[in-house]
């Protein structure tokens, strides 16, 4: 067999194999002689060492070629016959515990390297094919070395990894995390390279993981390194001492940098305020409702809490994007029908006026429809289908209603079609629900089809419903027909829409776009949330302070499904929460409102 040079299928192999015994490489040359495996050496010369060792198991890592890629992958095969996602099972179908951990973490691709393909052999040798790292990414020693990167980014990756600890520490690998020449940049992103394994009995502790920072941003002498033994000290002495700690401290060092940028002096925080004369020249082009509340029409109050500030009517730039997503099974239930994604790009640059955030969102959720067969399936499908569309067909700005439908009817369409090769019909057809929201800089478009929600919350304005449910009730409201008579329907509850049992002809999304005027909360939902009223009547206590970015948005997620299930808990319960920080745009000197 030969195989191009310029068109290899390169990997990681990473595998295991016993400390008491040399490893034994199933893989050929690649050059010369014919391949009796699918994976052939890059190098025949590479020297085999251990990354790592831990008990009676070594690891090591080397590049092989994929000389078959138009086989399918033998882990694709037994993944098909995997009843139930856990441990055990993937072993008794074929698959290696070593690829466990990997197929657990897919939720953070492309932070967690793909895997491809996992086999055990005859010497109990353990092997994974994992992607291999391409020319563009750098170990994050490398990183902060160079000028690149800004104190917002710095931060920025350093949530991100802060953000994947727990689970980690769950799947037994947060030593992956220790290894800073194991953590990478691609092109802007945080990318880790491969998984290292915990000891069972001495999980890694919080405090190493910030001394890796604080020693790392140290060596590459980073402004960041003051910060950051300050914050070292803080774990040492026990002020933090979990990860919901560390993450709200590295959210008050994001802001704390861009204040400080903002107005150069890192005693005055009151950024939001401009010189007197450029808040004259700019507010003097609006008139002002005087029934708004003093201080929300004018200035803001300089001796209130920042965060909690009212915000300014001026024109608005992004300041910050934040998120959390989580999904519960409920009560109930016996498996989880609901499905949510979050694709988001931030990038910030620091100017002399500031620091501005370009950034875009992707949320969505989806609810398998109940008492469908197969209602995981289509959310899921949905779900995939929506992530992928988009990541292909959305540019600079926010895509068109046409756009947004074309991805809703191709999520529809491919449901319809599943449901059209199973020969299923009628109430067995399986389907879902949508709601989707877009974010670009202050633009916002909202989808949604069927009775999940998309949520607003302001101080402003307090809580809004940005949709209506696609269900029998609403639309004889729409008809004129009283609330009280519309909702005492036996059917009032019934969808009259929903992505799969139909075909696009059957399928009209709402589609509607708004801008950020002021620090907002989105909220989209399954009605495992929305149901009774639990949000009406619950908004101000546990929504409105998410608001403030002192707000961890995890913490506020689990909150929210608590008192779901302490309220509801008849049906599974998602939420993902996006948070909007914005401030004024004072490059801008004619505004429109």
């Amino acid at each position: 067999m030969s195989i191009s040079p310029d068109n290899l299928n390169l990997y990681q192999c990473v595998f295991s194999t016993s400390a008491l015994h040399p490893p034994v490489l199933p893989f050929s040359s690649l050059k010369g002689e014919e391949n009796t495996s699918r994976y052939a050496l890059m190098n025949d010369d590479d020297i085999l060492k251990p990354f790592a060792q831990l008990g009676e198991k070594k690891y090591y890592q080397i590049i092989v070629v994929d000389t078959k890629p138009e086989e399918r992958f033998s882990l694709d095969e037994n993944l098909e016959k995997v009843t139930e996602f856990d441990k055990q099972s993937l072993i008794e179908a074929g698959i290696p515990g070593l690829a466990f951990p990997y197929l657990t973490l897919t939720e953070h691709a492309p932070i967690v390297p793909d895997l491809f393909d996992a086999w055990q052999d005859s010497h109990q040798q353990e092997f994974v094919i994992i992607a291999q790292k391409d020319e563009n990414w750098q170990n994050f020693h490398s990183y902060l070395s160079t000028g690149d990167a800004n104190t917002n980014d710095v931060y920025e990756h350093l949530q991100k990894i802060a953000k994947l600890w727990k689970s980690f520490l769950k799947f037994k690998c947060a030593q992956s995390l220790l290894h800073l020449d194991n953590l990478g940049i691609n092109n802007g992103q945080l990318e880790i390279n491969k998984l290292y394994f915990d000891h069972p009995d001495n999980p890694p502790l919080l405090r190493q993981l910030v001394e890796s920072w604080a020693i790392v941003l140290e060596q590459t002498q980073r402004p960041e390194a003051e910060a950051m033994g300050e914050v070292m000290m803080q774990v040492e002495n026990g002020e933090i001492d979990d990860i919901k700690q560390l993450r709200a401290t590295l959210d008050a060092l994001t802001e704390e940098a861009q204040y400080n940028f903002f107005t150069g002096d890192s005693e005055d925080q009151e950024f939001l305020i401009p010189p007197e004369d450029e808040l004259n020249e700019l507010t003097s082009q609006f008139d002002f409702d005087e029934s708004d509340d003093e201080g929300e029409a004018t200035m803001i109050n300089e001796t209130a809490d920042i965060d909690e500030q009212p915000t300014v009517v001026l024109p608005m730039r992004l300041l910050s994007l934040n998120d959390s997503g989580v999904s519960d099974i409920g009560m109930k239930r016996g498996h989880n029908e609901d499905c949510f994604a979050i694709d988001t790009s931030i990038q910030t640059r620091e100017t002399p006026q500031g620091v501005h955030c370009n950034a875009k969102g992707l949320f969505i959720v989806c609810d398998g429809m109940g008492g469908h067969a197969g209602g995981e399936v289509a959310s899921a499908l949905a779900v995939k289908t929506l992530y992928n569309f988009f990541r292909n067909n959305w540019g600079d700005e926010l895509p068109t209603p046409e756009v947004i439908n074309t991805g809703i009817y191709k999520a529809n369409q491919a449901i319809y079609q599943a449901n059209l090769a199973k020969g299923t019909m009628g109430a067995g057809r399986m389907g879902t629900t949508l709601v989707m929201t877009m974010i670009q800089g202050t633009k916002v478009a909202v989808a949604h089809v069927g009775d999940s929600r998309i949520y607003r919350v302001t101080r402003k304005w307090g809580l809004e419903q940005l949709t209506v449910d696609h269900s029998v009730a609403q639309a004889e409201i729409k008809q004129g027909i009283e609330s009280q008579m519309a909702f005492s329907r036996p059917d009032a509850y019934q969808l009259t829409q929903a992505l799969g049992p139909r075909d696009n002809s059957f399928v009209n999304p709402d589609i509607n776009y708004l801008e950020v005027k002021e620090d907002t909360l989105f909220l989209l939902c399954s009605d495992g949330l929305s149901d009774n009223n639990l949000l009406e009547n619950n908004w101000q206590n546990v929504l409105l302070p998410l608001i403030s970015s002192k707000a961890n948005l995890d913490e506020g997620a689990g909150h929210l499904i608590d008192l779901a299930n302490q309220v509801n808990g008849h049906d599974n319960i998602t939420c993902v929460l996006a948070r909007v920080k914005v401030q004024p745009n004072l490059e801008q000197k004619n505004p429109i409102l």
